[in-house]
């Protein structure tokens, strides 16, 4: 049997030698018998007796080593074999002299430093001061990780030197509190979010998660300014034909779209498109292109814009405001015979909150007369959309997705699930997608630069200066501008509508605002949306927990992929299961819910 002493996880150790190939060894360690491969480079010596009867002897001999006299008498010269030193110290050659000699002056390196080969380098006076200040250095700090990882492995506070919130945004890896935390986490099988719980750091789990999503992207804060409202209102034309309305549910305080219908003579119909225009600001662009765009979490957001520029160009009922409106002129037959775009003012006549609606604008009752407000202009909207979905061959809105609103009253959870697909937001989709589409292609042909959102087979989707078509909605040219109270991207496509309609100089590819836009909204908008995920998950837990709920069924969405009913809670379910059609039901039992981790345990029972 050989065995041997190598270099492994940054210290010299013994183990058994099993073989030995042209750049690797294979060992095992003498302790939990594990077999490892080792580059042959830190295969240091290789022997054949048993290192368990004299470890022992090396230690003491080892101890009492007089390093200090064997670098005054190798002085003669810089580069020393190892059986040099060894008839040099000891005056005899064997194996406990050539371990023991090494392991001393190698173990810590501090007088003599090893080349390899069985070479080593005499260290010059000033590198003997500088290596024991440093080895002074790794001593103490090892006795402070050692302090400070007992105490937290006893899930004690300790007296921090940094924020301890900071390791678990953004942190400095080679910190000692880092590396301390991340033994103690490793050893305890626990996060570092679950340790600093433990620990008493975090005392509300969701102003943890609040907290640090702020510091990240709003370091400066979230609050805006009030901005003066520099308005030119006066010299825009007033539209006083159109009966406009806008549909949203009765949460949305940014309105920033409305619709019209006019019917003419020869049966022949306009419809109209309303975009809130605060982009006639603009001071705004700065703003809305660093934020690039409102943050919404359940009871809570963060808006893009100021709250009075928002409270200002928001379509709110009985106000007269300035939008970018674009026309279509359409026959019986629901064929667009002609559009037209334009800078107006126009009086909104009514703010539809889709509660309402809901309960006769439906699949089921299309057919039926109720008399509610605006019905026969909402049903030919909507046979215009069907049209306009037709045609494209993509279906714009996915029949299994559903809106959750949630709601919170005296420390109560309650979560209103929406399944979409119905009327009103096919409705919506269709005419936001005709609109988008229609800007796209009028600034493309007109070489006025804008942002355009492109899909290609096989890739995600992106946002480009350069005009190419979006394959998921099956569309030539596809911008976002129906939402400026809320999205930068949209804001600086409406600013180019403007200038073309207007006859004003445009934005160049270069300025902040575009550039920026273009830069960062898909990163940012995505970090956006995953908080806002995180806190909806975070908040169907706790309504999990107060209602006391066991099972639960879900619904197969995709491959093995389920959602839980009535909370937002997506569930990869193939460790359990295979895949099943879209639309199956089954029936699980959850358990052990984690708040920190937003995790918990579940099993497939039906």
């Amino acid at each position: 049997m050989n065995y041997a002493l190598i270099f492994d996880n940054n210290q010299y150790q013994f183990c058994k030698l099993l073989t030995t190939e042209k750049k690797h060894s294979v060992i095992q360690a003498l302790e939990n018998k594990i077999d490892k491969k080792i580059k042959n480079e830190n295969l240091i010596l290789s022997f054949s007796q048993d290192p368990s009867l004299f470890k022992d002897k090396i230690t003491n001999l080892k101890e009492n080593f007089d390093f200090e006299l064997l670098w005054e008498i190798s002085g003669d010269k810089d580069q020393w074999s190892w059986t040099e030193l060894i008839e040099l110290y000891f005056g005899e050659f064997n194996l406990i002299n050539q371990l023991t000699i090494f392991l001393a002056i190698c173990d810590p390196s501090i007088y003599f430093i090893y080349l390899g080969e069985q070479k080593f380098k005499r260290c010059a006076p000033e590198e003997v001061v500088m290596r024991k200040l440093q080895i002074q250095k790794q001593i103490e700090y090892q006795i402070k990780f050692d302090s400070l990882y007992a105490t937290l492995f006893a899930l004690q506070k300790p007296e921090w030197k940094i924020d301890p919130l900071s390791l678990v945004n953004k942190p400095d890896k080679n910190s000692l509190e880092y590396k301390v935390t991340s033994k103690v986490c490793k050893d305890l099988k626990l996060t570092i979010l679950e340790l600093l719980f433990k620990i008493g750091y975090i005392e509300s789990i969701e102003d943890l998660l609040i907290t640090s999503f702020k510091k990240q992207y709003f370091p400066l804060g979230t609050e805006l300014s009030p901005i003066e409202i520099l308005s030119n209102d006066n010299n825009i034309p007033l539209n006083q034909r159109n009966k406009v309305f806008s549909i949203d549910d009765s949460l949305t305080t940014e309105i920033d779209d409305a619709f019209s219908v006019q019917y003419l003579p020869n049966d022949n119909m306009i419809v109209g498109i309303h975009i809130s225009a605060p982009s006639l600001n603009r001071d705004l662009l700065s703003i809305a292109s660093e934020r690039l765009s409102t943050v919404y979490y359940p009871g809570h957001k963060i808006t893009m814009l100021p709250e009075n520029i928002i409270a200002y160009y928001s379509l709110d009922q009985g106000k007269i405001l300035p939008v970018v409106s674009i026309y279509f002129t359409i026959d019986k037959e629901f064929n667009i015979l002609h559009q037209e775009s334009k800078l107006e003012q126009v009086m909104i006549s009514d703010n539809l909150r889709t509660e309402n609606l809901e309960q006769f604008f439906n699949a089921e009752n299309l057919e039926q007369t109720h008399n509610y407000p605006y019905e026969s202009e909402l049903k030919l909207l909507h046979k215009f959309a069907l049209q306009l979905e037709d045609k494209r061959g993509k279906s714009s809105v996915n029949q299994l997705m559903i809106d959750y609103n949630f709601l919170f009253d005296n420390g109560k959870i309650s979560i209103k699930p929406r399944v979409r697909g119905n009327p009103i937001d096919k409705l919506v989709s269709e005419l936001m997608i005709l609109a988008n589409c229609s800007w796209g292609r009028m600034l493309t042909n007109a070489f006025i630069p804008a942002i355009y959102r492109v899909k290609q087979p096989m890739q995600p989707v992106t946002m480009t200066l350069t005009p190419n078509s979006h394959t998921g909605l099956n569309v030539d040219y596809y911008t976002w501008a129906t939402s400026p109270l809320r999205r930068a991207v949209d804001l600086v496509n409406q600013s180019q509508i403007i200038s073309l309609l207007t006859k004003q100089k445009p934005l160049n590819t270069a300025d902040f605002a575009v550039a920026n836009v273009v830069e960062n909204f898909d990163t940012t908008y995505s970090a956006y949306l995953k908080f806002q995920d995180s806190l909806e998950r975070y908040w169907s837990l706790r309504y999990l927990e107060q209602e006391n709920i066991k099972q639960i069924k879900a619904t197969f969405t995709w491959r093995n992929n389920v959602q839980l009913d009535g909370v937002p809670i997506m569930l990869d379910v193939s460790t359990q299961t295979k895949a099943q059609p879209q639309g199956s039901e089954i029936i699980l039992a959850i358990d052990n819910i984690n708040f920190l981790t937003q995790s918990f345990d579940f099993k497939i029972i039906n």
